[in-house]
């Protein structure tokens, strides 16, 4: 049950400089359009790639993330460190420059990437799940050769049985060969977020800091560029110009053009990184850094109002003030941690609500630091 002044609904604060685009509130601004009030590029942000005039696919994945979408949202003041944040973020939408979120787990990093999305209606985010083993290759296509030999060998027995061959003799053979080559090669969520387009995608790159030493150089190519090669393509260019692919996005095959991807509306870029590592200057030059900590009380009771139909259930706030003492006293806690215990309060709701006891209880239960041994 929530109470009206448990209540956290209510219209995001309005008074937020003329320059911004994204105002942080993580609500959709249906009378953004965004297509024309985003101002051009930086002349040596541009690339040149021709944008393809489809909507970016439906995002479904934010409300895991935000909670549901809404027409209001919960106000929260924009203090000095709020305003930073969204000062830096916006500056990366204006430069079309990567944004590097540093900062403990569980703080709202990935989040970020999400409001963004969401509230300038830019569809599905692009997730490129970072690990020790990742290489910038994998994240912009795979390609499985094998597959297709298996299937090129059963084409050429079922010819040879049948004797239907292509129209155009053998060079209608290897025209189809080439063009076949579409169905054992996706483009991942990196190569997906270059393809031209006239909005910008929203790319999560997460965990950066778990990759490789080289990560780092190999992106910042593919960021000063604009665009990649696909080999495997390109050779083919002679015999078939265009190939359909598919992408990270289910359902949506592209044509990609002699095998070059090259982006129109560069992405909007969020690398998240759990932990300080230096970085080549040659690319931090190039990011908008950006430490993230735990955030204040009015962006917490505004993380878990989403949650919950833009309200605070009952014992909300004692739930954030607990939560907020323990990270002042060092403990590492994370959002999740509190959405669970707000989760179960609300399961013992009931006769007047949970008693002060069943809170320290919950509290003490779910909240065990990140670094500590497992029981």
């Amino acid at each position: 049950m929530t109470t009206p002044a448990e209540s956290g609904s209510t219209d995001p604060v309005p008074d937020v400089p003329e320059w911004w685009i994204f105002h942080g509130t993580g609500q959709p601004r249906p009378h953004l359009d965004l297509l024309t009030q985003l101002p051009p590029p930086p002349q040596w942000r541009t690339f040149g790639g021709r944008p393809d005039p489809t909507d970016p696919p439906h995002d479904e994945t934010s409300g895991r993330y935000l909670g549901p979408a809404r027409t209001r949202g919960f106000a929260i003041p924009l203090g000095p460190e709020r305003k930073d944040l969204l000062d830096k973020v916006n500056a990366a939408i204006h430069l079309r420059r990567p944004l590097l979120l540093v900062g403990p787990p569980g703080v709202g990093k990935s989040s970020l990437a999400h409001q963004i999305s969401r509230e300038l209606q830019l569809g599905r985010v692009l997730r490129w799940p970072v690990t020790s083993r990742s290489t910038v290759r994998e994240g912009l296509y795979s390609y499985d050769p094998l597959t297709q030999i298996h299937d090129l060998n059963l084409e050429n027995a079922r010819v040879r049985l049948t004797g239907d061959e292509p129209p155009g003799g053998d060079d209608g053979r290897l025209g189809s060969s080439a063009r076949s080559i579409g169905r054992y090669l996706t483009l991942g969520p990196l190569g997906t977020a270059f393809l031209p387009a006239h909005l910008p995608r929203v790319l999560l790159v997460d965990d950066f800091d778990l990759g490789d030493f080289d990560l780092s150089g190999d992106l910042l190519d593919l960021f000063e560029s604009g665009g990649f090669d696909v080999p495997e393509l390109a050779r083919l260019a002679g015999v078939a110009e265009r190939i359909e692919v598919a992408t990270d996005d289910p359902g949506r095959p592209v044509a990609v053009e002699r095998g070059r991807v090259l982006c129109s509306a560069f992405p909007i870029v969020v690398l998240t990184c759990n932990n300080d590592r230096d970085l080549p200057p040659a690319f931090m030059r190039r990011c908008i850094p950006v430490r993230m900590g735990l955030p204040r009380e009015e962006e917490l009771l505004a993380a878990v109002a989403g949650h919950f139909d833009g309200n605070l259930p009952t014992g909300t706030r004692d739930l954030v003030t607990k939560f907020l003492d323990a990270g002042v006293h060092g403990d590492q806690l994370a959002l999740d941690q509190l959405l669970n215990a707000v989760h179960l309060v609300g399961q013992l709701d009931h006769d007047g609500g949970p008693t002060p006891e069943q809170v320290d209880h919950l509290a003490e239960l779910l909240w065990h630091r990140l670094t500590e041994s497992p029981g």
